[in-house]
């Protein structure tokens, strides 16, 4: 069986990768590229062309991961374009939300995995709310999400914690169902 890879430039990404998958008999391995994300609002259109631009890089079993940050008084705004949202904003954007107003947000993850053939998306999905204020660091939205049933954001919670809780867990867990013969 032909090894599968997870494609990304993201060390903290891949961490949370191995983690996820170290009981698979064959966990996937790092394809480190920088591969260029599309602007798109479509959240599905953006780790379908993430997916097929890095096969079309390194043609070799592959998935990719992108999420969408969905905040209820921006309108679902920033959603997949969470990371030039971040890069503009950072820790500013819990207080553009005005005292009273719904904090209110959900995360959406989807992991595509391309085998040359086909590509196939997988969900995952949390409910949350925006913290008052940036705690704790991570990745983009991180240190400002806080799950429904937590008190802390994601950015102050450990690894293991994070996956407990994230939407990347829930997609990478029904990517390993489905391809189950492949990363055991």
């Amino acid at each position: 069986m032909p090894p599968v890879y997870f494609s990304t430039s993201n060390a903290e990404k891949f961490e949370a990768v191995k983690r996820f998958f170290q009981r698979s008999r064959t966990p996937p391995r790092l394809l480190k590229q920088e591969v260029p994300e599309v602007l798109s609002h479509d959240l599905d259109f953006v780790v379908r062309e993430k997916a097929f631009e890095a096969y079309r890089r390194t043609p070799v079993h592959l998935f990719v991961e992108h999420g969408g940050l969905y905040i209820d008084h921006f309108k679902h705004l920033p959603g997949p374009l969470v990371k030039p949202f971040w890069n503009a904003l950072q820790g500013d954007l819990c207080t553009l939300i005005p005292p009273g107003a719904s904090r209110a947000a959900h995360v959406i993850q989807r992991v595509c995995y391309c085998d040359g053939q086909k590509l196939q998306v997988f969900e995952g999905r949390i409910e949350g709310s925006i913290a008052p204020m940036q705690k704790g660091t991570g990745l983009h939205w991180e240190p400002v999400f806080i799950p429904a049933g937590q008190t802390r954001t994601m950015g102050e919670m450990p690894l293991d914690e994070k996956l407990a809780c994230s939407g990347s867990a829930q997609a990478y867990g029904k990517l390993r169902k489905a391809l189950g013969r492949l990363l055991g």
